[in-house]
């Protein structure tokens, strides 16, 4: 029975019924004593050849009848009313679905091959999807530590779902994980990073999915991220900014004897009883370096000599005679390799450490005794900052607690509990992460009259993609040298115990 399919006379059909047909449309119905399953026809002009209905007890189907060679294969396309006529939408217009799919099997296409993608593309999960990107990642160009290790903590709080079907995540899915990470956790840059790293592993997955859609027999890939919503929520550059001022994340050492010279003479105290620390915190201050880079600077010189491949290292040369250092970068955030001048206090410091520890490959080797640490360099820093903290914090309270006591006579100088009052009222001041090395010293270098802008940049190593001028014109090595010398110079000026170069000590190290 051949009939034009109307989205209305698709609707009137059931197995209690038989349609009445004339001159190639339906007209009516009529009741049958006992209810059956049949089949009908689409016999509109624009209708692939072979696309019928089946009627059946429980669902209606549509099937594609399609002749390839001497063999007939029926094809399920799809239930009604999922699939309908005159949708508009490649995605449900069962006609349009029809036509890709024998267009597909006459090109000898296995359509059973090609219906199992789709299966898959369906079971698709946001785990799946997560998972596949975070693999390609790995063997990307150049995978990061750090964004492995945060790609792996977005799922982690991804966890409740990542179960879910790539075609149930919607607007509401986004707006559930943001409330639970950003709201009731409590953790906004958390859940700014997890969409941010949602919206990527989609975009790959639908990349992967553009890629094969000549093989697909039907229009139905991911081609919408949903998670390009999650813009709503991130905070633009101007917000961040005026957050981290009001929240005073960012805390450059200011150069000045009460602040950066205490805290160098401070640190040097340290050295006894800890160098690995002590050498490493400022030789990241003197180089503005990210603590990563210098944790992995390796002597250049042990290196050749155990027949390494020196392109795959962050190296520091030590040159024979008086001339300074070099370090060069590799992997570094911006993905330039960085080659930087040493200044004489970090040579001569460096020259120091090789001959407290000769043959060791790393410039600081991991210090951990536990069998299971993974790292062969130092990357542990946070137990000696927050050491130096309170060192720094005491003695601050203390000079504060003199000056306040004086100023108040001498009953409350005496006073324990004026005293125990005035330490739990008392706001730390030496609020620094390793981080704020980096800004210190380009605190340090923008304010040093005479300081060209493109010697700071290059010296912080700033990515130059927007600067055209910076990418065509550098300062060559001997400008950095020249330059590096007077910051270095500038950041140890206001120390009193750190070692002079011209033999006299101020302090014994």
């Amino acid at each position: 029975m051949r009939f034009i399919f109307t989205r209305d006379n698709l609707k009137k059909l059931a197995p209690s019924v038989r349609p009445v047909v004339e001159n190639g449309r339906m007209v009516g119905l009529t009741d049958v004593d006992e209810p059956k399953a049949y089949i009908v026809s689409d016999s509109a002009p624009n209708t692939p050849p072979g696309l019928c209905l089946y009627v059946g007890t429980k669902r209606k189907t549509f099937y594609l009848q399609v002749r390839v060679g001497g063999k007939v294969t029926k094809v399920a396309l799809g239930d009604y009313p999922r699939l309908n006529v005159n949708t508009d939408d490649p995605l449900t217009d069962v006609r349009q679905i029809a036509g890709d799919v024998r267009f597909s099997m006459k090109r000898g296409e296995d359509i059973q091959e090609l219906r199992a993608e789709e299966r898959g593309i369906v079971a698709t999960t946001l785990g799946h999807v997560m998972a596949n990107y975070l693999e390609q990642y790995k063997k990307g160009k150049d995978p990061r530590p750090n964004s492995v290790k945060a790609i792996e903590a977005a799922i982690r709080r991804l966890k409740p779902w990542l179960g879910k079907s790539l075609r149930t995540i919607g607007v509401k899915s986004v707006q559930e994980i943001w409330q639970r990470i950003a709201k009731e956790q409590g953790h906004r840059t958390a859940a700014e990073q997890t969409l941010m790293w949602c919206r990527a592993a989609f975009n790959v997955h639908i990349e992967d999915q553009q890629a094969n859609r000549n093989r697909a027999s039907f229009d139905g890939e991911l081609l919408v991220n949903p998670f390009n919503i999650a813009r709503r929520h991130m905070r633009t550059r101007a917000e961040l900014e005026a957050e981290y001022e009001d929240r005073k994340v960012r805390n450059p050492l200011e150069n000045t004897p009460e602040k950066l010279g205490t805290w160098l003479d401070a640190l040097w105290a340290k050295r006894q009883s800890n160098r690995h620390a002590v050498d490493y915190m400022l030789l990241t201050l003197l180089l503005g370096a990210r603590k990563s880079e210098t944790a992995k600077l390796v002597w250049r010189d042990q290196l050749l000599a155990e027949g390494l491949d020196e392109t795959e290292f962050s190296v520091l040369s030590l040159p024979e005679g008086a001339e300074c250092g070099q370090v060069t970068l590799r992997g570094t955030k911006s993905g330039i390799t960085h080659s930087v001048p040493l200044g004489r206090f970090a040579t001569w410091l460096m020259r120091l450490r090789q001959q407290e520890q000769p043959n060791q490959l790393y410039v600081f080797p991991s210090s951990s005794k536990n069998p299971k640490t993974e790292s062969a360099y130092y990357n542990s820093p946070r137990e000696f900052v927050a050491s130096l903290r309170s060192t720094l914090e005491k003695k601050s309270m203390q000079v504060a607690w003199s000056d306040y006591a004086a100023s108040r006579g001498a009953e409350i100088a005496a006073s324990v509990e004026a005293q125990e009052e005035f330490e739990r009222r008392y706001r730390p001041q030496w609020v620094f992460t390793m981080h704020d090395l980096r800004r210190t010293f380009c605190t340090v270098a923008v304010n040093i009259e005479g300081m060209p802008y493109a010697v700071v940049q290059q010296l912080m190593n700033h990515g130059q993609m927007g600067n055209v001028t910076a990418r065509y014109g550098k300062p060559s090595q001997d400008t950095l040298r020249r330059y590096m010398q007077k910051l270095e110079d500038e950041i140890l000026r206001h120390a009193t115990v750190l070692p002079r170069l011209d033999g006299e000590a101020v302090s014994e190290h």
